[in-house]
């Protein structure tokens, strides 16, 4: 299993929100868990903060995940 970053959009009663999240994905690709939370670009220097900030960036390349269709296909595995 290994993790990268994921845009997940979430419905709201206000419209469409996008998030970053950590994404873990199964050796298949395909997407396993995610974290509860967004995530926050940190680090414990202004360099450290930097890297994580543009891999963070770099999900925004894709065309991002839809949080209900992401509970879907967990429930439907089981």
């Amino acid at each position: 299993m290994n993790w990268n970053y994921g845009v997940i959009r979430t419905r709201t009663s206000f419209g469409d929100l996008y998030q970053v999240y950590e994404v873990y994905y199964a050796n298949d690709g395909e997407i396993t868990p995610w974290t509860e939370n967004p995530i926050n670009p940190s680090g414990e220097t202004i360099d450290e903060l930097k890297e994580e900030f543009s891999r963070q960036l770099l999900s925004l390349e894709t065309d991002g995940l839809n949080y209900d269709q992401l509970k879907r296909d967990r429930l439907e595995k089981g």
